[in-house]
């Protein structure tokens, strides 16, 4: 009796010592494990994960970035954090999956919404998108320029035009570059807030009002060939052009 009263009490100890550490290791766990979440260009907010290897260490611009699959990363807390690569940063191998892009009689690699090309000595630079090149989404941070009545999209003097495949589908493409586009006129009127980005419309909008903003959650919506934005309420909005400036109407229920 004496023995199984000790046993019970030995187990009893062990499980107290044991159960800080199993937790510890869980909540590790939680910090680390899993994937980034990445769609093309569309990086979430940061946050640390551990890397395992196998991984390439790049220095650039006096930070230790890490290289994987096609992914870069930057130390963050105690950890890393998925980023966009910075222009001009190498790497030595492409990733799995890349595809070849000609614009003109030039080659590029593109991966994940990234464009390389490729140098003499076996490596790859990471580029801005070149001009005609087409992307599925815009980099975080674009913003909305209207230019001589047309609407397009800057970010660090790239310029993009929205434009829909015959599939419906949304796709961006590179008509100018280092801050040049080609256009008839000089002056432009730069929107200052994120590309597709919103904020609450007044209430109780009819058929025709316009608005110089989305409400608050309206999504981009491709119907019968043609770009509208349909809002939580039930309402879509098209967009309006004039002079230099967007509006966006009601045009439906």
């Amino acid at each position: 009796m004496k023995n199984k009263r000790f046993s019970v009490v030995v187990w009893l100890l062990l499980a107290a010592l044991l159960l800080p550490a199993a937790d510890l290791l869980a909540q590790r766990g939680r910090i680390y494990r899993g994937a980034p979440r990445v769609h093309s260009y569309h990086y979430y907010s940061p946050r640390p994960y551990a890397i395992n290897r196998p991984f390439v260490s790049v220095q650039f611009g006096g930070i230790p970035y890490r290289y994987q699959y096609g992914h870069f990363y930057r130390p963050f807390g105690a950890g890393f954090s998925i980023v966009m690569p910075p222009i001009g940063i190498h790497i030595g191998t492409l990733p799995p999956g890349y595809r070849r892009v000609m614009v003109g009689p030039s080659p590029y690699y593109y991966y994940n919404g990234i464009y390389y090309r490729g140098l003499p000595d076996q490596q790859y630079e990471v580029v801005a998108p070149p001009l005609g090149a087409t992307v599925d989404a815009l980099p975080p941070g674009a913003r909305v320029a209207v230019i001589d009545g047309e609407k397009y999209y800057e970010y660090r003097g790239t310029y993009y035009r929205e434009e829909i495949t015959p599939d419906n589908e949304l796709e961006y493409v590179v008509v100018g570059t280092d801050g040049v586009l080609n256009t008839v006129g000089d002056e432009e009127d730069v929107i200052n807030e994120p590309a597709e980005d919103s904020v609450q419309a007044p209430a109780g909008p009819q058929m025709g009002d316009r608005f110089e903003t989305l409400p608050a959650g309206a999504k981009a919506v491709v119907i019968r060939g043609e770009k509208l934005y349909a809002s939580p309420s039930g309402l879509y909005y098209k967009e309006v052009i004039e002079g230099n400036k967007v509006y966006y109407e009601v045009v439906g229920k």
